[in-house]
């Protein structure tokens, strides 16, 4: 992470504009007033700081970027798997369509080692989870690559290992989803409402292996 804009974070430049001058950046980063000024203006060309009326402001670039390292960091101090937890809610029922599609089929039992049940699980998260499906999407996936079929073009698929109860399974997030953050799509070899007896509203517990 850019040491400038992790002290303009520090400041409070987070949160709202302030007022630093390149004197008094240098200063407190142990380098000329000159070097300071250049630092500045890199971070502003990269569209990671905005400078409005002379004060300095971290832009959503910034934001973005200061999360993907803090991320990163995470996963390197906080090694685990990931537990997400929410409520069974009803699909597009596209699932189904899709997962009996032979060219979706045959990926996804060899790179994941089970063949799936033609349907999918959805779920949306609790509020205090959407954050850890964030940090999932930063991870590795398994990647199911899209193909042609009778004409028409299926996009790839990220899927990640995890288990629903006893049974393993995965989180898939198809490249064409018409799902928000809060929701997350789930595959697995049996049908998961039955084999867990669940129900609309159901509260369920997953959780996704990272890869090593």
């Amino acid at each position: 992470m850019d040491e400038l804009l992790l002290l303009l974070a520090k400041k409070g430049a987070l949160r709202m504009p302030i007022r630093l001058t390149t004197v008094e950046l240098g200063s407190l980063m142990g380098m000329s007033q000159q070097n300071a000024s250049v630092r500045l203006r890199n971070l502003e060309k990269e569209g990671l700081v905005e400078r409005p009326e002379g004060m300095i402001e971290i832009s959503r670039a910034g934001l973005a970027r200061i999360r993907e390292q803090f991320l990163f960091l995470k996963r390197l101090l906080e090694p685990g798997n990931i537990l997400l937890r929410g409520r069974v809610v009803e699909g597009l029922r596209e699932g189904k369509f899709y997962m009996s599609l032979r060219g979706y089929k045959r990926q996804l039992e060899r790179k994941l080692g089970f063949l799936p049940y033609a349907g999918t699980l959805n779920l949306e998260l609790l509020p205090e989870f959407v954050e850890k499906r964030v940090e999932l999407r930063s991870m590795k996936p398994v990647r199911i690559q899209g193909f042609e079929y009778k004409g028409r073009s299926f996009g790839p698929i990220d899927a990640y290992p995890c288990r629903i109860g006893s049974i393993d399974g995965a989180v898939i997030f198809p490249r064409r989803s018409h799902h928000g953050l809060s929701v997350i799509e789930i595959i697995a070899p049996v049908y998961l409402m039955g084999e867990l007896r669940l129900r609309k509203g159901s509260e369920l517990e997953v959780e996704v292996f990272l890869a090593r």
